[in-house]
């Protein structure tokens, strides 16, 4: 059985799905770090907290672009089952990690399957969606992955308070299994294209794109600038004002819930004004929620005040993450599709890398975990370098104009 002959529907379900199992992982240990700190140690400082999520950016952020290469030689499709299963293999050896060192190492082996999920779940879609239906089901698939970030928190939330947080990475096996069997049936192998590394862009003389450059830096700046943040923000309603995880989960749910009721509609949007606008209005509505938590936020602050950053943010993430694949597909040479995704997911996670790794390092600077107060003050520094990383991804979207 192939997916031709159940259509599109089931293809953009089931690549939506491996995108929404790798955004549940960020979300949902987010929640569980502070549980993960006083579990296993006084090791487990700010510093190993980081590492638990590097370990899974460095391998996504590196491996994408062999990716494709590699596909091209035993079948996207393949690859795609394979990359599943290695992700819950690597779930499974978290759940069971006793010591910080087993569990950098198990989150790597989660990161080596997802390097692989995010490219080839594009790829995939695009070769079971019409062009002139794929805005839409782009749309839906976002959606999906925004169902991860709407739902991340609370599930993390709710794991680690009734259950413990190993349960955080349990509950990635069984989707990870149902997935790779899903994949087998509903799933085709997009026509190959080996030559396509040297179309305009990624060949010897190639010339450069203007637009795929733009969505390439644009990525970059936004998962800096987004990873940088959150993986401090979603930590200040346990660390600075005592909520317990379940509690927190559902503070911030109005940011993580607006993914899902966004993604859609800005679909709709992109089928109509194009991915650009989206972009613009997602970026510039994510710096504009770092700025109004850095000028408001301290121990004391009513949740009332944080609701409007938080509906903000969550917007702004879900227009971007929503465009972004159709302007990569938009501004991609011909046939080049897959070649682009390798490397846009490569770089979208080194931004993530670089802004966990910056925003560990400025928090540490100037702020710590050792109190309210010097929490709030390094996290506020955190999200004032946000704002400003969101800003310069604003100005590279604007380079899509011409071309998107």
């Amino acid at each position: 059985m192939t997916a031709r002959r159940y259509g599109a529907w089931p293809a953009c379900a089931v690549t939506g799905l491996a995108v929404f199992l790798c955004g549940l992982d960020h979300l949902v240990l987010l929640t569980a770090l502070t549980a993960i700190r006083s579990d296993l140690g006084g090791d487990a400082d700010a510093a190993a907290a980081g590492w638990f999520v590097n370990a899974y950016l460095v391998p996504v952020a590196v491996l994408p672009p062999l990716v494709s290469r590699f596909a091209v030689r035993v079948g996207q499709r393949r690859l795609f089952i394979a990359a599943l299963l290695v992700f819950t293999t690597g779930s499974a050896a978290a759940a069971c990690s006793a010591t910080v060192g087993w569990l950098t190492t198990a989150r790597g082996l989660q990161g080596i399957g997802a390097s692989a999920l995010a490219p080839l779940s594009l790829t995939l879609v695009a070769a079971a969606v019409p062009p002139y239906r794929r805005p839409v089901l782009l749309g839906v698939w976002g959606a999906l992955g925004g169902l991860a970030v709407a739902v991340g928190p609370l599930v993390g939330g709710a794991v680690v308070q009734w259950g413990g947080w190993p349960y955080v990475f349990w509950i990635n096996v069984p989707l990870g299994c149902l997935l790779a069997a899903a994949a087998r049936v509903f799933l085709r192998e997009p026509p190959s294209t080996p030559a396509a590394a040297r179309a305009r862009g990624f060949g010897p003389g190639a010339g450069p794109s203007r637009g795929l450059s733009a969505v390439h830096v644009c990525g970059f700046l936004m998962h800096a600038s987004v990873f940088g943040t959150v993986f401090w923000l979603a930590q200040f309603p346990q660390a600075v004002q005592g909520h317990g995880p379940w509690d927190a989960g559902l503070r911030i749910l109005p940011w993580t819930a607006m993914p899902l009721v966004v993604a859609p509609l800005a679909g709709l949007l992109m089928g109509r004004a194009g991915a650009r606008p989206v972009l613009v209005a997602g970026v510039m509505l994510t710096a504009v929620s770092s700025v109004w938590f850095a000028l408001l936020l301290d121990p004391r602050t009513p949740y009332a005040v944080q609701l409007p950053g938080l509906l903000m943010g969550g917007t702004g993430m879900a227009l971007f993450f929503t465009a972004a694949p159709e302007a990569l597909l938009a501004n991609a040479p011909g046939g080049c599709a897959s070649a682009a995704s390798g490397v846009n997911s490569s770089v979208r996670e080194i931004g993530a890398l670089a802004g966990v790794a910056a925003s560990t390092a400025l928090f540490t600077r100037v702020g710590s975990t050792a109190g309210p107060a010097t929490f709030t003050h390094g996290l506020a520094a955190v999200l004032w370098a946000g704002a400003v990383t969101a800003g310069l991804a604003r100005g590279v979207a604007e380079d899509l104009e011409e071309d998107a």
